[in-house]
């Protein structure tokens, strides 16, 4: 007997598990996670675009509290935030088009939901005595998991 499930993601977790994904998407990216300054002092307004990780929300114990993560790649700087509300959101600046930093922020946005979802789903695999027995990265980067209950 055999079932397909297709998982569509929701991001909501601790900034630490956050920002595992993160950094888990940047090295599979050639991103580098970047150490210093986290803010956009530097980069102009023309060369950055802003938008919120869809379906996140970065549960934490200190309310009100913000938190940075700022990853880099030729010229190019994104920065996660996790505002005083919770929602994550990313600002991507650099030397390109308003579109082209918009669709290197989608990627990667995609990239750190992905890794999010398959470190959550391997971890309840798990924990449910299932053991893993086939995966392949798709053509399309998705990744088709096999798995067999153990027991």
């Amino acid at each position: 007997m055999s079932a397909v499930c297709v998982l569509t993601p929701i991001l909501i977790a601790s900034w630490p598990a956050i920002s595992a994904a993160i950094a888990g998407a940047a090295a599979s990216l050639g991103f580098a996670v970047a150490t210093g300054r986290n803010d956009l002092t530097e980069a102009s307004p023309d060369n950055t675009v802003e938008t919120v990780l869809p379906h996140s929300q970065v549960l934490d114990d200190i309310k009100g509290k913000a938190e940075t993560m700022r990853i880099e790649k030729n010229g190019v700087s994104i920065i996660f935030r996790r505002d005083e509300r919770g929602a994550c959101t990313l600002c991507v600046s650099g030397p390109l088009s308003k579109s082209k930093l918009e669709k290197i922020g989608q990627e990667v946005a995609g990239r750190v939901t992905q890794q999010f979802a398959y470190h959550k789903l391997m971890t309840e695999l798990k924990k449910h005595n299932y053991s893993v027995v086939e995966e392949q990265v798709q053509t399309d980067s998705s990744i088709r998991v096999r798995v067999r209950l153990n027991g």
